[in-house]
């Protein structure tokens, strides 16, 4: 049961920080380049993406308070009240201050966000800095806090991973998600937004991608010492299990990218490409889940 609870905590937690990061990402770098025209303007696109990011980041003070409470049980000393374990975690651990400010960030995000939903375009220039610190939190949580000859290089390299991430994945969830409102929206529900999205979406995808393989290398030779340990620890069989379906994540999108996207405007290829990436993100959630395991297994077990 604990082993459940760690996974899914660990779970939401990287998809709140990703999917908030994701739309702040989205509305810097993604949304400028769509191509406007009658119907569509940039407050109607950046009014979706503050929705994503404001929903994701309501659920970050939760996520963070679940994620207190598994290190807490962690942590406690039986013979000790459950208070005083608490104070001495928050107080008296580089993690607990470091808990400290991530829920602080959280709060300012979601306060930021909610702002940005009304249409008020401060709050995005507060929520991007507050969930671009939180894509930090996991590393100095994580493995590469107990680094010692590489750590600020092992936490740059985990905090890029995130960002890419939050790039990546929160990006998708925006572009299916303005897609998925415009249908509602329009009159009879046969337009696509994807013919204007995707190409938009496209380059920061594949430079998110990028990120994520360099970092992701970079972290599987800083933890595992040789090729026989991926099959001969746990934790090189857990990476091997997240590397088979990053793998297959990796593969479905360069077949929406190669196949699918030459075919947009198409109705038929609308369909196909509005399936496959909804796919996509889903299997992305499975690789959340298996990070989440993969974080709480040492390097060291066997």
């Amino acid at each position: 049961m604990s082993g459940t609870f760690n996974a899914i905590t660990g779970w939401l937690l990287f998809a709140s920080i990703a999917l908030s990061g994701g739309a702040a990402i989205a509305r810097a770098v993604i949304l400028p380049r769509v191509l406007k025209d009658e119907g569509l303007s940039s407050e109607w696109l950046v009014g979706g993406a503050a929705r994503i990011g404001s929903a994701a980041a309501l659920v970050l003070p939760v996520a963070l308070g679940l994620f207190f409470v598994r290190q807490l049980l962690e942590f406690r000393d039986p013979y000790a009240p459950w208070s005083e374990d608490a104070r001495l975690l928050l107080t008296g651990t580089a993690w607990g201050r470091t808990w400290l400010w991530g829920v602080a960030a959280s709060l300012v995000a979601s306060f930021a966000f909610l702002l940005a939903r009304s249409g008020r375009q401060a709050g995005w220039w507060v929520a991007a800095p507050a969930v671009l610190a939180l894509g930090a939190f996991p590393a100095f949580t994580g493995h590469a806090a107990g680094e010692e000859e590489l750590r600020l290089l092992a936490l740059a390299a985990d905090t890029l991973h995130v960002w890419a991430a939050s790039g990546w994945m929160g990006g998708l969830a925006v572009v299916l998600y303005l897609e998925w409102r415009w249908r509602r929206e329009t009159p009879g529900g046969g337009n696509s937004l994807l013919p204007r999205l995707v190409p938009a979406f496209s380059p920061v995808a594949m430079a998110c991608v990028a990120t994520l393989v360099l970092t992701g290398s970079y972290a599987a030779w800083l933890h595992v010492d040789s090729f026989a340990a991926l099959v001969s620890t746990v934790y090189g069989r857990t990476l091997t299990l997240k590397l088979i379906l990053v793998a297959a994540v990796l593969g479905l999108g360069a077949l929406n990218f190669r196949v699918l996207t030459p075919k947009l405007g198409e109705q038929s290829g609308n369909d196909a490409l509005r399936k496959a990436a909804s796919v996509e993100l889903l299997l992305a959630q499975v690789v959340l889940f298996a990070t989440a395991i993969l974080v709480r297994t040492s390097p060291m077990d066997h």
